[in-house]
């Protein structure tokens, strides 16, 4: 052979093996309106670091994941739901069947996305609440890809979501924040449900700050989240994604692992509304403490694992997380900056399969409480609840009528009208507003409901 005609022919082999599994993403292969998709989801325990590994011609191998739960991703157009008034050409997927609780629950929750040559984006959620179907939209749309995608491309995008209801100021919340995707890998892939020869890797971070508008004030609270998602023309979907935070130091935690599946039999989350395949509880190192001072430590109980965590508490202002932890943590630890009783909420899971536990009225936060107990049978309150007067009674000789201080809900010295008689003091209640109070009497705390 020529040496010229062979170096020509080596190098075109080099070229062409080169190329080999350098695929190339386009709208094409995005979700659309009727896709019916089966997903399991994986316990990301002692996945190792050796898959993160960057560059071309990568072999990865996860066909020994065990999967927990499985659900199924349909993909409904705009105008067969509830919300083709908002939402033109979208395609919806349901991803909660109900949010949140009392007067801010919200059904059917649908995120809709619009699919063009350039780019796949998030556009808004439609919602019901009391009956009636709302939406909200992004300010600025969330670009989940831009296309063409191959290896080595590289976005940066920002992204800026408010949610309000209609008619009222007490609640809103707001999402905003940056989406960075990398490809950072290409080759060939082993799931459970099958191989994937051409495959490219999308390495992702989203840096956002979620933000809590009530009418205590902002709650600003900061998320770093990572994926590695890999992506075929075979599916709509990504082949398989590991999903985990990042730590202060940069560091890495997968929580929770998702791949393309087929039906197994397993109890089912996510969209469609089956029940999850976990059982969300908690336990806190104590339940009485002092403001500013006592340290809440909370450990996630979900069963048969916490990948994910979403701690609330109401009222929502008071509740400071410390010690490097955040409200996304999986036992975070806390301390309260303004006394109170409060309820705490965790939902838990992994993936889009979740379950989530209450405990009302479970940690009480008062001045000076340490671990005092609430109410002693040296001081006695009556009645409680209470209508138009409460009578103090057993009063130590020390305590006079200025050792008697009364507090708010939300942590608020209040004035109080108070008279002495023979059994010890009378309060007049008549004036105060329904809810919940606090009786300081000496060292003693006492919770008051006025009905």
């Amino acid at each position: 052979m020529n040496f010229a005609k062979y170096s020509a022919f080596l190098m075109l082999t080099l070229a062409t093996l080169n190329l080999f599994g350098q695929i190339t993403i386009t709208n094409s292969d995005m979700p659309v309106s009727g896709d019916t998709i089966r997903y399991s989801s994986a316990s990301a325990l002692n996945l190792g670091s050796l898959w993160m590994k960057k560059g071309g011609s990568q072999s990865w191998d996860f066909s020994k994941l065990t999967p927990t739960a499985s659900g199924l991703y349909e993909y409904q157009s705009a105008l067969k739901t509830k919300y083709a008034f908002y939402f033109f050409g979208q395609t919806g997927l349901l991803t909660a069947d109900t949010l949140g609780g009392g007067p801010l629950t919200f059904t059917n929750v649908y995120t809709f996305y619009s699919n063009s040559k350039s780019v796949y984006k998030a556009e808004g959620i439609g919602y019901t609440t009391s009956g009636i179907p709302l939406a909200a939209n992004y300010k600025d749309e969330d670009e989940i890809y831009q296309f063409p995608l191959e290896y080595n491309d590289s976005d940066v995008t920002a992204f800026d979501f408010q949610f309000s209801i209609p008619g009222q100021n007490a609640f809103s919340f707001k999402q905003s924040g940056k989406r960075t995707n990398v490809v950072d890998a290409w080759g060939s892939i082993t799931t459970p449900f099958g191989i994937y020869k051409d495959v490219i890797r999308v390495r992702t971070f989203v840096d956002e700050v979620d933000t809590i508008i009530s009418i205590f004030g902002k709650t600003p609270i900061a998320r770093k989240q990572l994926s590695f998602k890999w992506l075929s023309n075979e599916e709509h979907i990504p082949v398989l994604e590991i999903q985990g935070q990042l730590d202060n130091q940069g560091r890495f935690t997968p929580v929770t692992i998702l791949y393309r599946d087929s039906f197994r039999g397993l109890n089912t989350g996510g969209s469609g509304g089956n029940q999850p395949n976990f059982v969300a509880d908690f336990k806190v190192n104590k339940v009485k403490g002092e403001v500013g001072k006592d340290t809440f430590k909370f450990t996630n109980l979900t069963k048969p694992f916490a990948a994910t965590a979403q701690w609330q508490f109401n009222p929502v202002n008071g509740a400071q997380f410390v010690n490097g932890t955040s409200q996304t943590s999986i036992n975070p630890e806390v301390i309260f900056t303004q006394a109170g009783t409060y309820t705490v909420k965790l939902t838990s899971g992994g993936g889009p399969n979740s379950d989530d536990t209450t405990y009302n009225d479970l940690i009480f936060v008062g001045w000076g409480v340490g671990t005092e107990k609430i109410q002693n049978n040296q001081i006695g309150v009556n009645p409680n609840p209470v209508k138009n007067e409460l009578t103090i009674t057993s009063l130590q000789a020390n305590i006079s009528i200025n050792n008697i201080r009364c507090y708010s809900f939300s942590g608020q010295e209040i004035k109080i009208q108070t008279m002495a008689v023979k059994e010890g003091f009378l309060v007049n209640t008549s004036d105060w507003a329904q809810g919940i109070y606090f009786l300081k009497i000496g060292n003693q705390i006492n919770r008051i409901i006025k009905e």
